[in-house]
């Protein structure tokens, strides 16, 4: 039997637990681990205007959880801020089941953190002339 494979950005969704009431719980972590792993997977895929809406509504239900969790609410409470997230988390999936998927996404490789680093602090600016291959630099020619 053939079973389907599950999109990339399955990857980044099955993450989402926080700890049990009486294990440690951060709540900025929390939020933040929860946010980059929506927009993550959210960046392999071709995103709709609902997607996106689901999205932000996933996020502040969990930022309202974790901010719940930190005042110590009751375990009432709390398990139905978490409901509130499984629901939004369920929407934002089913929506994102349904966008296409990037062609050239690449699960491993998506960072949020992607800053270009560069050694060269002080390099001279490059001039490239149009419909030449020359560039110079500091008398250099490629």
């Amino acid at each position: 039997m053939l079973m389907k494979a599950d999109p990339s950005w399955c990857l980044f969704l099955e993450r989402f637990h926080p700890a049990s009431l009486d294990g440690d719980f951060t709540a900025i972590e929390f939020e933040l681990a929860f946010a980059i792993n929506i927009r993550a997977a959210l960046r392999l895929v071709e995103v709709s205007p609902a997607c996106r809406r689901f999205a932000d509504v996933a996020i502040s239900n969990a930022v309202t959880y974790s901010c719940l969790r930190y005042s110590g609410r009751s375990a009432r409470v709390l398990a139905d801020a978490q409901r509130q997230i499984d629901e939004a988390l369920w929407r934002f999936i089913t929506e994102l089941g349904s966008c296409k998927v990037k062609a050239k996404a690449d699960p491993e490789r998506t960072s949020i953190y992607s800053i270009p680093i560069t050694n060269r602090r002080h390099a001279k600016p490059t001039i490239v002339r149009r419909g030449s291959h020359n560039v110079s630099r500091s008398g250099e020619q490629f």
